[in-house]
C-alpha cells in the first residue's frame, strides 16, 4: 500500500513536471513566432527599400549612359550593350539577392529574351579600365553595382578627382575677425 501510494506520488510529480513543462515551451514557441513575425516584417520592408534603391540606381546610370551616347564618348555598340544592362539593373541585382545566384546567372536569366548575350558584355567590359573590369570579375551584386557606377562615372568624366585644398592666407588680420562677428 505503501509502495502504491509512493508510486502513485512519483507519477502525480512526474505529471505536474510535464505539465509545467509544457506550458513554458507553448509560452517559448509563442514568443518564437512572435519574433519570427517581427523578423518577417522587417525583411520585407528592407526588400521593398532595396528594390526601391535598385530602381532609383538605374534610373541614375541609365541617364548617364544616355548622356554619354548623345555626347558621343561611346560607340553605338557600346551603347546598345550598357543600355541594355541597365535597363535590367533593377532585375539583375534582385535575381542575384533572392537567389544567391551569381552575376552570370542572374545575367543569363535576365537577358535571354534580348538580342545581347554574355559573349557581348564580356567584350564590351574587355574595353574598359580596369577598376571595372575588377569589379565586373567578383561576378557578384556588389561587384556589378561597382562596375556599372565606375562605367557611367568615368563616361561622363566623374572619376575621382583629387581634394581641392583652400588655401589660406598666412597672415590673418585678428582686427577685422573681430568686427566680423
Amino acid at each position: 500500500m505503501i509502495i502504491a501510494a509512493g508510486v502513485i506520488g512519483l507519477l502525480v510529480l512526474l505529471l505536474i513536471y510535464f505539465v509545467l513543462r509544457a506550458q513554458t515551451l507553448q509560452r517559448e514557441l509563442a514568443l518564437s513566432r512572435s519574433s519570427a513575425k517581427q523578423s518577417s516584417n522587417q525583411v520585407n520592408h528592407a526588400y521593398r527599400n532595396l528594390v526601391m534603391v535598385t530602381e532609383s540606381l538605374e534610373k541614375v546610370l541609365a541617364v548617364r549612359i544616355e548622356k554619354a551616347q548623345q555626347r558621343r564618348l561611346i560607340s553605338q555598340q557600346q551603347y546598345t550593350v550598357l543600355s541594355t544592362l541597365l535597363q535590367h539593373f533593377s532585375a539583375i541585382i534582385m535575381y542575384c539577392c533572392e537567389k544567391g545566384a551569381t552575376l552570370e546567372e542572374a545575367l543569363n536569366h535576365e537577358l535571354r529574351s534580348e538580342e545581347i548575350g554574355l559573349e557581348e558584355i564580356k567584350n564590351i567590359m574587355k574595353d574598359m579600365p580596369s577598376s571595372v573590369r575588377l569589379a565586373w570579375s567578383k561576378n557578384s551584386a556588389e561587384g556589378f553595382i561597382a562596375a556599372c557606377q565606375l562605367v557611367t562615372a568615368s563616361l561622363g568624366g566623374k572619376t575621382k578627382k583629387k581634394a581641392v585644398k583652400r588655401k589660406l592666407p598666412k597672415k590673418v588680420n585678428m582686427l577685422a575677425l573681430t568686427q566680423l562677428t
